[in-house]
């Protein structure tokens, strides 16, 4: 067992409904240190919520939802994941996921990004 492994499993683990509202802060934060909305779609950003608090309930990480956990750092995606801020934002409108989304994405509409000023 490695020392971070160790270290983790002496740590009380939190509920799962604090880990919720934690999470809720979270996204909120990511939005606004990104620059970004959420999705219109509030069962898409709940749903998300859920599932990152459940990871954090669990690993003590807020792996992505979306994605399996494979307990390896170079695939598992902890958000916000690189891919998702760096290639999916800016070519999709929205990360994988679906929370965080480009401020000019519109649903069911095509996604062009915004012209660099």
């Amino acid at each position: 067992m490695s020392q971070a492994a160790a270290k983790e499993q002496g740590k009380p683990k939190k509920d799962l409904d604090t880990c919720v509202a934690e999470t809720r802060l979270f996204v909120q934060k990511v939005v606004d240190r990104f620059d970004l909305k959420f999705n219109p779609d509030a069962e898409v950003n709940e749903t998300v919520i859920q599932g990152l608090a459940r990871n954090q309930h669990l690993h003590n990480k807020r792996y992505c939802p979306c994605f399996l956990i494979q307990h390896n750092r170079e695939l598992d995606r902890v958000c916000p994941c690189k891919p998702g801020l760096e290639e999916e934002v800016p070519r999709d409108g929205h990360c994988h996921c679906g929370i965080f989304c480009a401020p000019d994405f519109s649903p069911g509409a095509p996604y062009a990004p915004a012209p660099a000023e």
